[in-house]
């Protein structure tokens, strides 16, 4: 008698122990496996410290070094004045342009605006991220494009809190 209530008590036990562990998926998994092509240049620092921020939060960027980055930003049509330093695509044809948190990505990626065909953050934000400079931070918009090249805030990021 005693093995068999021991064996009922395992059994139970198994089951609460299996039935307990969470299946809500971890933050970073939201973006798990999100392929995303970064192109940039050779010899940018902060380029490479963007695609670490992104790679930090689940995403899996293959990196394209070019000497220029002319031709893809042109292929892509991001309006000269949203323009910055690197430039990471999806495979669904979206672009990423700048220090963009990964954040504003994944909220992007999961909800596209009608119309949209990317987001920027034209020039290099202090703070942003690889753009990292201690305490220094200036706030900055991120901007949705549109495909007709308008564009409109996406979102406001007011501190560097608000990045992560």
């Amino acid at each position: 008698m005693k093995a068999v209530t021991l064996s009922i008590l395992s059994i139970i036990f198994m089951a609460l122990v299996a039935c307990s562990e969470s299946s809500a998926p971890e933050s970073s998994e939201a973006t798990q496996g999100i392929a995303i092509e970064v192109f940039k240049s050779p010899s940018c620092g902060c380029c490479g410290l963007w695609v670490s921020h992104i790679e930090e939060n689940g995403f899996e960027p293959t990196i394209r070094n070019r000497n220029s980055l002319d031709a893809i930003k042109k292929k892509l049509n991001i309006p000269a004045n949203m323009q910055s330093c690197h430039t990471g695509v999806t495979s669904d044809g979206y672009f990423f342009e700048g220090h963009i948190p990964a954040k504003h990505i994944t909220a992007f990626i999961a909800n596209p605006p009608e119309g949209a065909i990317g987001l920027a953050v034209p020039g290099m934000p202090a703070g942003s991220p690889g753009m990292e400079m201690g305490d220094r931070f200036t706030p900055y918009e991120v901007l949705l494009v549109k495909a007709d090249g308008s564009t409109e805030p996406f979102a406001t990021v007011s501190s560097l809190e608000e990045q992560y």
